[in-house]
């Protein structure tokens, strides 16, 4: 048996867990630079804010119903996280953290300390709202993807108190007899279409569909996600996260830029974070790719006509894997002029590693020296440094100490579990 627990709208309750003044009051948190809703309270939901729906869209909204905002708080979130699946290794020792707010749980052996499936489930929501103040879903069935389903009936039915549990087989059945098949995990929009159009729409009879059908039109994967809805695992617990794939950073402007120097600075910042997390990850890339456009919401002042969009990338190969941020800026300073074109308003400049190998590649060209170790072991020293003094304390002389184009984060909450001085204080 595996479990699923996910965090209920996990950034507002982040915020929720130290406002308790803000339940039942609609929540929204906003984006890097707080362009665009990425967190909603049901609240904020049920008032018809979408995901991703630009902030000024909000304007109304906000004024008509008091909507609470807070622009995204990032080392907050990856903190309760921290926590959240620290304290779910105290109930089972095989935990697999598939993201910031989700966490598959190995069953099979839970020491039998709990009679049942849903004593165990109702003991580890208790646990974590006692210790965290972060209200989970926990969904328990034979397979992962049945797991799936189960924590999407656990948090939409309030009748299963947050813990639904698929043990038997008519548990299942009831299930998914009315599951829709577009919310299966693994069915993308292009598949649920298909589908649909073959008269296919809940969960039941994808899993009663022939095998052949589906192999031809989902491929291996769908073959896969129908086993699993039959009740035999396909995809086994991961506890040793498998290296990443690609890095990136794609985050707005404040405001929209025009020259290619304030630009080449926001790219210079951007790669910082990138290649430090590509450290933190014992990578090395092997290729980078530098992406630009305009913002399809600008309006031309004066005639209110859309402005002019320009958007565009390249893929630069290196001659060999590094994780030194003064080589790989080189080449993206060198993408990013390739692309850069004069009379635009422009809204983001993204960076994205790729061709990923561990730390430990050394491959020399015939033409071609290895990465410069130096540099290497240069990157490592800045990254402990600014870890323990904090953010940019140490950086390229090419950043520059006020950017023009800063974070715009107005509804910034306090740190509350990261930094001294907003820990709160029991008066």
């Amino acid at each position: 048996m595996y479990g699923l627990v996910d965090g209920n709208n996990f950034y507002v309750s982040c915020h929720r867990a130290f406002r308790p003044d803000l339940e039942g009051v609609p929540v929204i948190v906003l984006s890097n630079r707080d362009g665009n809703v990425i967190a909603r309270s049901n609240e904020a939901k049920a008032l018809g804010i979408k995901m991703g729906q630009p902030f000024f869209e909000t304007k109304e909204l906000r004024q008509q119903h008091g909507i609470v905002v807070f622009s995204s708080n990032f080392p907050l979130y990856g903190d309760m996280s921290s926590r959240l699946m620290s304290l779910l290794t105290n109930f089972v020792p095989d935990v697999e953290v598939y993201s910031i707010d989700e966490a598959f749980l190995q069953l099979e052996n839970f020491w039998g300390l709990y009679p049942t499936y849903q004593g165990l489930g109702q003991d580890i929501r208790t646990k974590i709202d006692q210790w965290l103040r972060i209200p989970v879903g926990v969904g328990i069935a034979p397979t992962k993807t049945l797991a799936k389903v189960a924590n999407k009936l656990a948090k939409k039915r309030s009748e299963l108190n947050g813990v639904c549990v698929l043990e038997t087989p008519q548990q299942i059945e009831d299930a998914l007899a009315n599951f829709p098949v577009e919310d299966l995990w693994g069915v993308g929009h292009q598949s649920a279409a298909r589908l649909k159009r073959e008269n296919i729409r809940t969960a039941a009879q994808l899993r009663d569909t022939n095998d052949d059908w589906i192999r031809q039109i989902m491929t291996v994967n769908g073959l896969r996600l129908v086993h699993e809805l039959r009740g035999m695992p396909c995809k086994l617990l991961e506890v040793t996260p498998p290296p990443k794939k690609s890095i990136g950073s794609e985050p707005g402007f404040g405001t929209v830029i025009p020259d290619l120097d304030t630009i080449a600075d926001a790219l210079t910042s951007h790669l910082t974070r990138v290649g430090m997390k590509l450290r933190r990850s014992d990578q090395l890339a092997g290729a980078v790719t530098i992406s630009l456009r305009t913002s399809k919401y600008r309006k031309t002042p004066g005639n209110g006509l859309a402005a002019k969009q320009y958007s565009n990338s390249i893929t630069l190969n290196l001659p060999h894997p590094t994780s030194a941020t003064p080589e790989l800026l080189g080449y993206a300073l060198t993408g990013l002029k390739a692309i850069y074109k004069t009379g635009y308003q422009y809204q983001k400049v993204g960076i994205l590693l790729t061709d990923l190998v561990p730390e430990s590649y050394r491959q020399k060209g015939v033409f071609v020296e290895g990465p410069d170790e130096r540099l290497i072991k240069l990157a490592g020293v800045v990254d402990k440094v600014n870890k323990r003094f904090g953010q940019d304390k140490l950086r390229l002389a090419s950043q520059m100490y006020n950017p023009e184009w800063p974070y715009q984060q107005k509804y910034l909450s306090p740190h509350y579990t990261t930094r001294w001085e907003d820990i709160l204080e029991a008066m």
